[in-house]
């Protein structure tokens, strides 16, 4: 959900071949959720197959953000690029969402739909991130995951608080402070472990975020870290890392074992991966687009029957890359290039002239 600055945009990492994967990891996970048959992964395992794709975007986010600053740090431009890669396609999918896909699928007339306060509660509630809503009048009624419209959307405001989390850490001058960084990724670590081991669901900061976020959170201060230490992990570390994982399903640790694994998994395929992988869509990046979009297509061929898993994987993905695509050519990346504008320079005296 990040792109690339200046100094990390090169084609030396594999970051937008693993986003695309964190995205679809996310759409595996919800076409078993959404069609009643539980997660892929058991819970012994410490983590979902969709907690290890929104893992990866936001260690990748981690890393990519906090460089972004430090090779940029200005408050004011930091703010135009973050706003300018999250928000637009956000935007758009939270208004075609409530004003076309919900009256063509809800169960109640147009009229009903539009004339109480949901629809356009839905909208105002999106377009301000938090907190954001979920359902829409009589959408998705009597499926498996009944009401819920868009449920990947709860991960964009604990995006934008890490992005906050960043710009404070910046002015302070504590992004290239390593104690610090280890004492974020300590703290996240336990709080993602308090709430693994408790079940505990509740507000992990009243009125700003929920215990969802913990998990995320501590993915985003470990690629911070990672950012800072230029580490990249060895092939044999991550091979007895991902050992040490399985082997500790079912225990206490399970969750510290997934994190670890997967953190090191992602960096070790991003700089270690054969450079005819970086770019697999080209030019294209269709990694948030197709976060965006997936779980509602995917309730859309729930209604429509389809209640297979697989087939639901196949047909969600075959939907939505095309959409993504369109997504990333109309308004992503356009919006994108607004970044680079700089207002006229005010017109100066003349240089004198070098005389050596």
């Amino acid at each position: 959900m990040a792109e690339a600055p200046k100094e990390a945009r090169s084609r030396l990492n594999a970051f937008n071949l693993l986003r695309l994967l964190g995205a679809l990891a996310v759409i595996v996970e919800h076409s078993w959720v959404l069609t009643g048959h539980g997660s892929p992964l058991t819970p012994a395992s410490g983590i979902g197959v969709g907690g290890i794709g929104v893992g990866v975007f936001f260690l990748i986010s981690g890393y990519l953000i906090s460089t972004s600053w430090l090779s940029d740090p200005s408050l004011r431009r930091y703010t135009v690029r973050r706003a300018l890669r999250i928000y637009p396609a956000y935007a758009l999918v939270v208004i075609v969402t409530a004003l076309l896909l919900g009256p063509l699928v809800s169960v109640l007339p147009a009229a009903s739909y539009f004339s109480g306060t949901g629809a356009w509660s839905y909208i105002a509630r999106g377009l301000l991130i938090q907190p954001v809503s979920y359902s829409l009048p009589g959408v998705f009624q009597g499926l498996p995951y009944p009401g819920a419209v868009n449920g990947s959307l709860w991960t964009i405001w604990v995006e934008v608080l890490c992005y906050i989390g960043v710009a404070v850490m910046g002015l302070l001058g504590l992004l290239r402070r390593r104690t610090v960084l280890v004492g974020l990724v300590l703290l996240g670590l336990a709080a993602a472990s308090a709430v693994h081991l408790t079940g505990y669901s509740g507000p992990l900061i009243p009125l700003v975020v929920s215990a969802y976020a913990a998990q995320p959170v501590a993915f985003f201060a470990l690629g911070m870290l990672i950012r800072e230490v230029r580490w990249v992990p060895p092939l044999w570390l991550t091979a007895l890392v991902v050992i040490a994982w399985r082997l500790l399903w079912g225990t206490p640790v399970a969750n510290l074992a997934a994190i670890a694994a997967v953190t090191c998994l992602t960096f070790l395929i991003a700089f270690r991966a054969p450079a005819w992988l970086h770019r697999p869509t080209g030019s294209y990046d269709l990694s948030y687009g197709t976060y965006l979009l997936a779980f509602p297509a995917q309730q859309v061929l729930v209604q429509s029957g389809l209640r297979e898993p697989v087939l639901v994987l196949l047909a969600t993905v075959a939907i939505v890359l095309p959409l993504a695509a369109l997504s990333w050519r109309l308004l992503e990346q356009p919006a994108l290039r607004l970044r680079h504008r700089r207002p006229a320079p005010v017109p100066a005296a003349a240089p004198v002239p070098e005389t050596s």
